[in-house]
This record gives C-alpha cells, sequence and structure tokens, in this order.
C-alpha cells in the first residue's frame, strides 16, 4: 500500500477548431482557433501569443493534493470537470503537460502503466468477451508475473514442468498439469472469488452475467493483483439503483477489508457522501475543496460546493447587509446570531449572497422576518415531501425558485401561498464576487 502525491498537476489537450481561447482578451471577444492563422499577419505580436495559447485547453490545472496510505478518497464533480482525466493520469493512460505524480516514495510520471503498480477498473468494466470469469481475473496475473516466486527453483524442475504442461495441454481443462506459478495463481483466483462471492460464476462467459456480477468480475480482477493503489472510475454508472446501492455498500467493505489505497471517481454527490473517508471537489478543472463528508456538507468552501453537495441542493438569496447584524431582502428583514458580528462587519451595505439548505427552511407564518412564496411542484416520496416554490414577485425583483424539505405529514396544495421561516444558525454567506464563504468568527 501506498500514499499517492499530486504536485501542481497540468494537463492540456490541444484545441478543436471552433473552441475559444481559455485566457481572456482585454480589447476583442474571444476568437475562435480556426480563425488564428489569418489573424496573424494583422494582429500585434502580443495577440499572436495570445492565439498560440488559445490552440490548448487546459483541462487540469493547479491540482495539488494527498491520498494517505489506506485512505478512500473520491474525486467528485460535474461532467467534464476532469476527474476522470486526473484519474487516467494516475494510472498512466495520460501524460502530464507539467507536474508530477508520486506513489509512495516513487516518481511515476514517466512510468508505464504496467510499472506502476497500480490497478483500474473502468466504468464499463472492459472484461475480455471470449474469456471465462476465472481467466479475466487471472489475466493481470499471468501478464504481469505475479506468482512466479513459486516456482520451483531448479532448471531441470522447470524443463519437466514445461515438458508436463506440453504432454496433457490438449486434455480437458481438469486433467492439465499446472506449474507452480500456476498453481499459486489458481489459489488467488479462488481467494478473490470467494471474496467477491462468484465462486459459482468462474466458468461462465460475461455475456452470461448480469450488470452487477460483471462488476465484481473487474473488481476481482483489481483485487487479484494486490496492487499499492485502487482507481474506479465510475464503476457502478451502470447499474441500477438498487443494484448500486447494494455494490457501494460492498466496494467500502471490501476496501476496508483490504486497507488498500483507493481513489474513486464519481459525479453522484450521495456516492460521495456514502463512500470516502475524503472527498475532493471538483470543477472546471480544479480542486475546489477537499475535507470529510459532513464538513463540506456543514461548511463549504465556495459556493460551487455549497451547491453541488446535498440533495436537494442549497438555495440562494442575493441580499444586503446592514451592521451590526441585520440582513435586508426585498421580502424579508432578519437578526443574525452574534456568531456573525466579526466575519460581516466588512460587508456593512454591501451585497451578499445567503445560502439556506432545503431542510432549514419550515412552514410558518406572515411576519417581516419570513419569506413569502408560492408552491410550483409538491414531490411526496413517503418519507419526506419536496416542495418547488418561487418568491413572490416584489418592486425591482424577479422571482426566485427554491426547493423546501418538509415533514410527509404536512399537506401542501400546489398554487398555495406560503411564508417560510429560515433558521438563522444555519445560514451560509457567499462572496458575490469571489463566490467563496464567509467564515464565521
Amino acid at each position: 500500500m501506498a500514499a499517492v502525491t499530486l504536485e501542481n498537476v497540468y494537463k492540456s489537450f490541444p484545441a478543436r477548431p471552433g473552441d475559444r481561447a481559455v485566457v481572456p482578451m482585454t480589447a476583442d471577444p474571444l476568437a475562435p482557433v480556426e480563425a488564428a492563422p489569418a489573424m496573424e499577419a494583422s494582429k500585434p505580436q502580443a495577440e499572436d501569443v495570445h492565439q498560440l495559447q488559445a490552440k490548448h485547453v487546459d483541462v487540469l490545472r493547479s491540482i495539488n493534493l494527498t491520498i494517505e496510505d489506506g485512505e478512500f478518497m473520491v474525486l467528485v464533480g460535474p461532467s467534464g470537470c476532469g476527474k476522470s482525466t486526473l484519474l487516467r493520469s494516475i494510472a498512466g493512460l495520460e501524460e502530464l503537460s507539467a507536474g508530477n505524480i508520486w506513489v509512495g516514495d516513487r516518481l511515476v510520471n514517466q512510468l508505464p502503466p504496467k510499472a506502476r503498480d497500480i490497478a483500474m477498473v473502468f466504468q464499463n468494466y472492459a472484461l475480455y468477451p471470449h474469456m471465462s470469469v476465472y481467466d479475466n481475473i487471472a489475466f493481470g496475473l499471468r501478464r504481469t508475473g505475479r506468482g512466479a516466486g513459486e516456482q520451483g527453483s531448479g532448471g531441470a524442475s522447470n524443463q519437466l514442468e514445461n515438458l508436463l504442461v506440453g504432454m496433457t495441454s490438449r486434455l480437458p481443462k481438469g486433467w492439465r498439469y499446472m506449474t507452480a506459478r500456476e498453481r499459486a495463481i489458481d489459489r488467488r483466483v479462488r481467494s478473490v472469488a470467494a471474496l467477491l462471492q462468484i465462486e459459482s460464476f468462474l466458468q461462465r462467459l460475461p455475456k452470461q452475467l448480469s450488470g452487477g456480477q460483471k462488476q465484481r468480475v473487474a473488481l476481482g480482477r483489481a483485487i487479484a493483483r494486490n496492487p499499492q493503489v485502487f482507481l474506479m472510475d465510475e464503476p457502478l454508472s451502470n447499474l441500477d439503483a438498487k443494484l448500486r446501492a447494494e455494490t457501494r455498500a460492498q466496494i467500502v467493505k471490501l476496501q476496508r477489508q483490504l486497507g488498500t489505497t483507493t481513489i474513486y471517481v464519481t459525479h453522484d454527490q450521495t456516492e460521495a457522501m456514502t463512500m470516502g473517508d475524503r472527498i475532493a471537489v471538483m470543477h472546471q478543472g480544479q480542486i475546489e475543496q477537499v475535507a470529510r463528508p459532513l464538513e463540506l456538507y456543514n461548511h463549504p468552501a465556495t459556493k460551487f460546493v455549497a451547491e453541488f453537495i446535498g440533495s436537494p441542493p442549497m438555495n440562494f438569496l442575493s441580499v444586503q447587509f446592514h451592521a451590526p447584524l441585520t440582513i435586508v431582502h426585498p421580502l424579508f428583514r432578519l437578526t443574525l446570531p452574534e456568531v456573525w458580528a466579526s466575519a460581516l462587519q466588512k460587508y456593512d451595505g454591501r451585497d451578499l449572497i445567503l445560502g439556506i439548505r432545503p431542510e432549514h427552511l419550515t412552514l410558518s407564518t406572515a411576519a417581516p422576518h419570513n419569506l413569502p412564496v408560492q408552491v410550483e411542484l409538491v414531490e411526496a416520496l413517503g418519507n419526506e415531501t419536496y416542495l418547488f416554490v418561487t418568491t413572490t414577485a416584489a418592486a425591482n425583483t424577479t422571482h426566485t425558485a427554491l426547493q423546501v424539505r418538509i415533514p410527509p405529514d404536512l399537506t401542501v396544495s400546489i398554487g398555495e401561498q406560503l411564508w417560510l421561516s429560515l433558521y438563522p444558525e444555519k445560514i451560509h454567506f457567499f462572496d458575490p464576487v469571489t463566490n467563496l464563504a464567509v467564515g464565521r468568527e
């Protein structure tokens, strides 16, 4: 097992025709890459440099992250944020543009994938369709030479074993002679199969398995190699909801049993919250925040993290702060707890983004500190009910869509006018310019 350290990692791809420059221009609008050659003769030298920069798109930027030995780290973010590219870069399937990747005390930048001692589980399983489950699991062991140390040490013994293998190769599979190495591989395969409860599937082909069984075979192939690091790229995305929940629990249990450093990629924040020891939230090729699941939920570092982590997502309202502790919205005024006094002083008279989670809004009565809304949609799930509401229009304001989580025994109708009360101690604030969280003192 080993820790994985990423130092100032960058990854760029050549831009395609029609892609726009990454670096903003000061005078002209962003120009498509395909227009760059025609502009070279007429543009000043400074803009020629800009066009050269526009020929590359940064997919990963300034990634610095340490995954501790034995840790289950989850990379989460929306599609296109760079999380799979980062995973493939660690595996050696993508070449870095800049930065370093360490596995334990080894710098692996220049090592091929097979030399990094890393096993990867792909989103599409990547099983060999013509091989049995047994041979799929054993394939990596045979290719990497694992188990070779258990062969006979004498040259004559090796020659005899090779002769016996050749003589029995045409016999039925159960009657063939197995070398010491093959016997070691057989023990490993059957041990992994027992761990994953797929012993009865070993002679089947992948096409004869369900999605969940294929996923366990893909995991078995990775586990059998006993690597220093597991990489998993959205391995549950092809499973139905029930099977996804079951397999999720199995992966967490297996990782705890094996103690292998694991980096898991997903776009599903529920998977991230329930599986990871720590979570790294990615957005537009950068890491927004790294923290334990509840730390992310209760203390998001940016507006993006606050919106992405949590289902339903956090609600946002534009308000103005007035010292010492008053926030003003066109539809309500609210006095904040004393803990905000120091952190918000520099925002006196300025706008802020107020964040409040759906479960921290409650149905209340008409009052100056409550928010009037109209119900647009009701989703009754049995154990809880979600309300989709919009704020009542006020002078110089537009409707703001909000979500509210209420107990299932409350009955609410579409079109009904309600008043919502905000829990003052559960409010978050974000700077409208930087989108960074405003911390409490």
